[in-house]
């Protein structure tokens, strides 16, 4: 159990560093060099999603079998992307069903945050760095 929760803590780090990647290059990229916030956004997310899979690969999820590098990282953004939908489907049921989070929208973002991340580590646990043990 101590090896699932160690798994967990690493992979919500690299989430968490991959945060501060999306969002500091969207808010650089913005206001410093004028890109709209739909152009910056996609270059964001795709600095922050390699960086994340490249932390995983080698924190969370380092004793996983290494299969073809470029696939690997092509399922991981595909299930990031997954992940995405599920975290603002999450944050859109909670806003348009429940009028407190309505009207707490933080609330909501932390919901669609958690349903996100917990979808992604399944994703990246069962599919991307899966190995023979699991």
């Amino acid at each position: 159990m101590k090896a699932r929760v160690r798994e967990i803590l690493l992979f919500a780090l690299a989430g968490t560093l991959g945060f501060v990647v999306d969002a500091s290059l969207v808010t650089a990229l913005h206001r410093w060099f004028g890109a709209d916030l739909v152009s910056a956004k996609a270059v964001g997310f795709s600095l922050a999603v390699t960086v994340t899979w490249a932390l995983n690969r080698r924190l969370a999820f380092a004793g996983a079998p290494l299969r073809h590098p470029l696939r690997e990282w092509g399922h991981y953004v595909w299930t990031n992307g997954i992940g995405g939908l599920v975290n603002n489907g999450t944050y859109l049921l909670a806003v348009f069903s429940v009028d407190f989070l309505a009207r707490q929208p933080a609330l909501a973002v932390a919901l669609g945050s958690l349903a996100g991340m917990f979808f992604n580590y399944f994703a990246a646990r069962h599919w991307v760095f899966r190995s023979n043990n699991r």
